[in-house]
């Protein structure tokens, strides 16, 4: 039997026709469909969700015992010393788009544990320093509490 031209008749294996697919088309269930219609649309929402997060220039908004200290871009690295001058509480860096607390003097240093944010809605909290840094986006109208 020669395998190379493909199956033989008495194999019962029959190649692909028009009309085998259309048979096989006609038992799609609902189900079937919802599962493909799935596959294509949720990974088009994924990418449209990531590239409008992108384009979305968040700032850092520092809050110290309930008083904004300052909006930071993030788009220009710098440092920012929270308390006194010559010994600061806390030590806010911001670089290449992100945020975090470098250094801090409260006991367990939880702050300094959560490392850099980036995305709006993200915040860190120190609560022995009392101080709040809240990720917020430009373009960003509601939220999961107002909507």
């Amino acid at each position: 039997m020669d395998t190379c031209n493909g199956p033989s008749p008495s194999s019962g294996v029959q190649p692909p026709t028009l009309d085998n697919l259309r048979r096989d088309l006609t038992r799609l269930t609902f189900l079937d469909v919802l599962l493909i219609a799935a596959l294509l649309v949720l990974p088009v929402w994924g990418l449209a969700h990531i590239w409008r997060a992108a384009r979305e220039r968040p700032v850092a908004y520092i809050y110290q015992n309930n008083q904004l200290l300052g909006a930071y871009q993030l788009d220009r690295d710098q440092v920012i010393a929270v308390g006194d001058k010559a010994h600061p509480a806390m030590r806010i860096e911001i670089r290449d788009g992100a945020v975090r607390v470098a250094e801090s003097n409260c006991p367990k240093g939880v702050c300094k544990h959560v490392g850099w944010i980036r995305a709006p809605g993200r915040s860190i909290v120190c609560v022995p320093n009392r101080v709040l840094i809240e990720l917020k986006g430009e373009s960003k109208d509601y939220d999961a509490e107002s909507y």
